[in-house]
């Protein structure tokens, strides 16, 4: 459904509002070490054919910050949210659907797929974070950067051509961020 750029912000800060429902609905778990650093070398000898050059090592140097970065306590997740999984309902508030992911993990790993839609458009980022209520710290900043780079890495070489270009634009977008 294509939607108006009012519209998206509109629906971008509403998602924010309920990931941050999300995010508080249970108790936090303890910090939990960088384990998603751990997986990219396999997601890397699988998705090398596909990378450009230069992503293998920005995405190697993203896991070495991922890994100074402070640990992060971890809060239930959906685990896969991307417009593809949210619903409007008749007055165009969206629902979420599609929680076979979900777990305990990072606030930022739930930001990842979305943030796709925030290239180029500053106002769905804020909205997004209007709703939720509070700014990302500079740390949950790297965080995201790092996370999405390692989601990037392990969609490169999916069935999918729609992760798969998910993919390629995150691994642009980083390379533009951190030459």
């Amino acid at each position: 459904m294509a939607l108006g750029a009012d519209d998206e912000a509109r629906v971008q800060q509403a998602l924010g509002r309920l990931v941050s429902a999300l995010h508080r609905s249970a108790p936090e778990l303890p910090a939990a070490a960088a384990t998603a650093a751990d997986k990219i070398k396999r997601h890397l000898d699988g998705a090398r054919p596909y990378l450009a050059d230069g992503d293998e090592d920005l995405v190697l140097a993203l896991a070495r910050a991922y890994a100074d970065l402070p640990k992060s306590t971890l809060v239930p997740t959906h685990g896969d949210l991307q417009y593809r999984n949210v619903l409007l309902d008749g007055d165009g508030e969206p629902l979420l659907f599609d929680f076979e992911r979900s777990e305990y993990n990072t606030a930022t790993r739930d930001m990842v797929r979305l943030s796709d839609t925030w290239t180029g458009r500053p106002d769905l980022r804020a909205a997004f974070l209007n709703g939720y209520g509070r700014a990302l710290t500079p740390a949950e900043e790297l965080r995201l950067d790092c996370e999405a780079a390692f989601d990037a890495v392990s969609g490169t070489s999916h069935d999918d051509p729609e992760v798969t270009e998910r993919g390629h634009r995150t691994l642009r977008r980083l390379r533009t961020q951190h030459p």
